[in-house]
């Protein structure tokens, strides 16, 4: 009889831990995504500080892709310019399909983001693969 108590109680505590490691797992993932998430909204942001303060010109064109790094080494962030909406096309001296005229000049310089996050090989992110994408508009 002690033996059948010994084993459903060994059991149990197995199901327990069971369920604490499935709870660990779900909890870091969730930060992992969170912090993913967080990090997207920083890089697009960036962005657009970075197109506000490049100079376009017949020289140096438009700027279509950015790329950042996060600090602690966890996440990349790829952002393309997908399209500039321009009032006066005279004035946007972007090449090919970039560069897209519009009729309100409330557009002028609005951007389409197109924003991808993947975590990096880091050690603190292990084995956990993410990748976020997002398509925005913008006013710079």
């Amino acid at each position: 009889m002690a033996l059948m108590i010994m084993v459903l109680v060994s059991f149990l505590l197995m199901l327990v831990l069971k369920a604490s490691s499935v709870g660990v797992k779900h909890v870091s993932d969730t930060y992992l995504k969170e912090q993913a998430t967080l990090f997207m909204h920083t890089s697009i942001e960036n962005a657009i500080m970075a197109i506000e303060g490049y100079e376009r010109n017949n020289t140096t064109k438009c700027l279509e892709h950015i790329y950042f790094h996060s600090s602690d080494g966890r996440f990349d962030a790829n952002i393309s310019v997908l399209r500039y909406y321009c009032y006066d096309m005279d004035k946007c001296p972007c090449e090919g399909n970039i560069a897209t005229p519009i009729d309100e000049s409330k557009s002028q310089g609005n951007v389409v983001l197109y924003t991808v996050i993947k975590t990096t090989k880091s050690p603190r992110n292990g084995s956990k693969q993410l990748r976020f994408s997002k398509v925005t508009i913008q006013k710079p």
